[in-house]
């Protein structure tokens, strides 16, 4: 039997990752939901395919096979709305000291894992300590790096002290999902699943399909669906026959030029949700990218503006830049400071003495990134180097990207644009220390510090452009183009909300025929 449904409070997406407007720049949430056009039906399944595979050994560091799913079985303390601003989920109420060096927080006193067992402060100091520890490779892990303690004060309450104030820890509490200290060593290999939200997690195939049904003991408003089921599909031929078919009502990860053609489709909407940066990295202590020159020469060779017309038509921003266009302070003038122009790169290349040299790019293997590394290899080979397309399949990707091992040359996938500089820095595998291009100087870390000490406003704005002129003139790693990410949505499937981190919320979901 299902509770009565509390339809006063928006319930949104368990993690979702927008953000105040700052010192770290960062936009406001988006709250993007499906229209509801018929009164919502309880039972049946929703149908989900996607491109990549789930990921629950790497919960905490948000990747795109979890996107469909892990909001719906994993929640947050808190949430921000529309406006910014930061909403109870799990806790009830917080309080930010004066000083800004310590945060008291207040959490349900009804919640229980999907085990049974009662959620206690004890499991969100747990799940705090968890996302600072660099095995989860949380994107906000090193938020939680600079609380100096977590003190459990009862089962309900629990004071976080800072080393020093910090004016994003809304992005913290929004990112660390909660988590089972009992079971929490079964998402190495999916074993064992257990959060707190509307759905459970019943089975995973890796690399075919996951299945979430209905959590009856819901600590709130029980969902109307009995489940969710997520096919992965990686080739976007069958992904686009499965839409088509029937099969699946939702695809995420569809090659882009198939969702034009889908957007055509009176039977199906387009969801236009936080964009994904496509780089492009080097590795500065390999042949031939020791040499700025080269890495320079390489990014002149590149077709941007084909590439975002080809790839992502509508959906593409040409840029070498990592952050949003509506980032305050954006540096305009170096959007596109690596305009096609290959005469400027064999020049460079010759300079640099890596004219024919070989250049192995690893890609993660999804559909959008092999598209766009295909007219990389092609612009490479117009100025005279030798290069080899490898694609590597996401989870090794994402395993190899922790370890900052990818490679002479690397082209991942980031979907974390909808933040601001200050928290992209330390969360974006491509500029964060340890990154795969092997970059680390002290230039560097005292141009990320002053944009990290930087007040709002014109300081902000020169603290960053100093920062991205360096990294674009240093050019161990640059954007070949923005994204708005894109969901295709049949008309059967209503209600559904997607965080601006791009996260699914099913809990008000329903299916009619």
């Amino acid at each position: 039997m299902l509770k009565p449904r509390q339809r006063t409070i928006a319930a949104f997406a368990a993690g979702a990752a927008a953000l105040a407007m700052t010192l770290s720049g960062c936009q406001s949430a988006v709250d993007l939901e499906t229209e509801a056009t018929s009164e919502p039906v309880e039972g049946g399944i929703l149908t989900i395919a996607q491109a990549s595979d789930a990921q629950p050994a790497n919960l905490l560091a948000g990747r795109l096979g979890n996107q469909a799913w892990a909001s719906n079985v994993f929640e947050t303390l808190t949430y921000q709305d529309a406006d910014g601003e930061p909403q109870p989920l799990l806790a009830t109420e917080w309080a930010l000291s004066g000083d800004g060096l310590s945060m008291d927080l207040t959490i349900r006193d009804d919640v229980t894992f999907h085990s049974g067992r009662a959620m206690t402060a004890e499991d969100v100091k747990f799940s705090f300590e968890q996302a600072a520890a660099p095995e989860w490779n949380s994107q906000v892990g090193y938020i939680a790096k600079s609380f100096e303690g977590i003190d459990v004060v009862s089962p309900t309450e629990l004071t976080i002290r800072f080393s020093q104030p910090t004016q994003n820890i809304f992005d913290f509490l929004e990112y660390a999902f909660i988590i089972d200290s009992e079971t929490y060593t079964g998402l190495a290999d999916g074993s064992q699943v257990i959060g707190t939200g509307p759905f459970l997690f019943e089975s995973w195939s890796p690399g075919t399909e996951l299945t979430l049904v209905r959590n009856d003991e819901y600590w709130g408003d029980e969902a109307y669906l009995d489940g969710i089921e997520i096919a992965v599909i990686s080739d976007s031929t069958a992904m686009l026959n499965a839409v088509r078919s029937d099969r699946s009502q939702i695809a995420v990860g569809m090659n882009p030029v198939d969702v034009q053609s889908m957007a055509a489709n009176d039977a199906f909407t387009v969801e236009n949700l936080v964009g994904s940066v496509y780089p492009l990295g080097l590795n500065v202590t390999q042949a031939p990218f020791d040499t700025k020159e080269a890495r320079q020469g390489v990014n002149f060779a590149i077709d941007r503006e084909r590439i975002a017309e080809q790839i992502f038509g509508d959906a593409g921003v040409v840029t070498n830049l990592f952050w949003s266009e509506d980032t305050p302070g954006y540096p305009e003038d170096l959007a596109n400071a690596y305009a096609y122009d290959p005469e400027k790169a064999r020049e460079l290349l010759a300079d640099a003495g890596a004219e024919g040299a070989e250049v192995t790019i690893n890609v993660i293997s999804l559909p959008q990134n092999t598209s766009v590394a295909e007219i990389v290899r092609n612009n490479l080979e117009e100025v005279g180097l030798k290069p080899t397309i490898n694609a590597v399949e996401t989870q090794s990707f994402g395993q190899r990207q922790i370890a900052g091992d990818l490679g002479q040359a690397f082209m991942p996938l980031h979907g974390l644009n909808g933040l601001g500089p200050v928290t992209l820095m330390d969360t974006l595998p491509s500029l964060r220390e340890g990154n795969s291009s092997q970059f680390w100087t002290d230039e560097y870390v005292e141009l990320r510090t002053a944009l990290a000490e930087a007040e709002p406003g014109d300081e902000f704005e020169e603290a960053l452009h100093a920062l991205s002129e360096y990294i674009v003139d240093e050019a161990f790693t640059s954007v070949i183009a923005q994204s708005n990410g894109q969901v295709v949505v049949a008309e059967t499937a209503h209600d559904l909300r997607w965080s601006s981190r791009a996260y699914l919320d099913a809990k008000s979901a329903f299916v009619t025929e």
